[in-house]
C-alpha cells in the first residue's frame, strides 16, 4: 500500500528573490501539486526558479472546509502537495490555516519549509527584549475596534508586532502613540525590497514618515519599566 503524502507549507520571499531557500525550491519542484493563495501572483516566482510543477489557486480556503476534501484525498492516495501564499510564510496573516487544520485533523503529516517573514525580520533588528511578543497581524478596519484591540495591551510589558497598509499607517501610528505613550516604535517599510527602510520613533517624538508607500511592519516596544530604567541609567552615566 502506498504511504500517505505530505503537505508542505512553503515560505517564499516577501520581496527579495534571493531569500528563497534551496530547500523551498527543491520541495516545490518535487511535489505533485502546488496550491497557491493566488496562482497569478506566484507564476513569476515559479518561472524565476524553473519550477514546472502543476499549480492552482486554492479557492476553497475562503469557501469552507468541504471544498478542501479533494486535497485530503490526494494526500491519502500518496501525493505530496505544497502550499504557498502570495509572499512570505503561509499562515502568518495569510490564508492557509483552514487547509492545515483539515489536513492535520485527517492525521496527515504537515511539514513547514521556513523562510522569509516580516514578523521575524523586524524582531531581529529591533534591539528590544522580544520576550514576550504578541503578533496582531492586521488590525480591524473600524477605528473603534482597532482602538479597543490595542487598549487591551496598554498595560502589558512586552512587544507587539502588526502589519499595516500605506492607506492607514499614519492613522494607526497616531493611535499607537496615544495608547502607548511611553513605548518605543520601530517602523519597517518594504522589508527586503529595493527601498527598504526603518524608522525608530522614541516615545517623545512625532511619527513622521518620510514616505507613505509600500507595505509596513510596526513593532511596539512596550517594556515601559525597562525603557524608563535604561533611560535613567543613561542619564546617570552622562551626568
Amino acid at each position: 500500500m502506498k504511504p500517505q503524502g505530505t503537505l508542505y507549507i512553503v515560505a517564499t520571499p516577501i520581496g527579495n528573490l534571493e531569500d528563497m531557500t534551496f530547500r523551498a525550491v527543491r520541495v516545490l519542484q518535487d511535489v505533485s501539486l502546488i496550491l497557491c493563495e493566488n496562482k497569478r501572483n506566484s507564476i513569476s516566482l515559479f518561472k524565476h526558479f524553473a519550477i514546472e510543477t502543476p499549480s492552482q489557486t486554492l479557492y476553497g480556503d475562503r469557501s469552507g472546509e468541504n471544498h478542501l476534501d479533494w486535497v485530503v484525498e490526494k494526500l491519502r492516495s500518496g501525493d505530496n502537495i505544497a502550499y504557498v501564499s502570495d509572499a512570505g510564510t503561509p499562515g502568518i496573516s495569510d490564508p492557509g490555516s483552514r487547509l492545515v487544520r483539515l489536513v492535520r485533523d485527517a492525521k496527515i503529516a504537515v511539514v513547514p519549509i521556513p523562510g522569509a517573514s516580516a514578523l521575524t525580520s523586524i524582531l531581529s533588528i529591533s534591539g528590544s527584549q522580544t520576550s514576550p511578543t504578541t503578533f496582531l497581524g492586521f488590525l480591524p478596519e473600524k477605528k473603534g475596534k482597532r482602538r479597543r484591540e490595542l487598549q487591551a495591551y496598554e498595560n502589558w510589558q512586552g512587544c507587539l508586532v502588526l502589519y499595516e497598509s500605506m492607506h492607514r499607517v499614519k492613522i494607526t501610528l497616531a493611535m499607537l502613540k496615544e495608547v502607548f505613550p511611553l513605548a518605543e516604535i520601530l517602523v519597517g517599510r518594504e522589508i527586503t525590497k529595493k527601498y527598504e527602510e526603518y524608522l525608530q520613533i522614541a516615545n517623545d517624538e512625532e511619527a513622521n514618515l518620510p514616505k507613505i508607500k509600500g507595505e509596513f511592519t510596526i513593532l511596539v516596544n512596550n517594556h515601559t519599566k525597562k525603557i524608563t530604567k535604561d533611560r535613567n541609567t543613561n542619564t546617570d552615566i552622562q551626568s
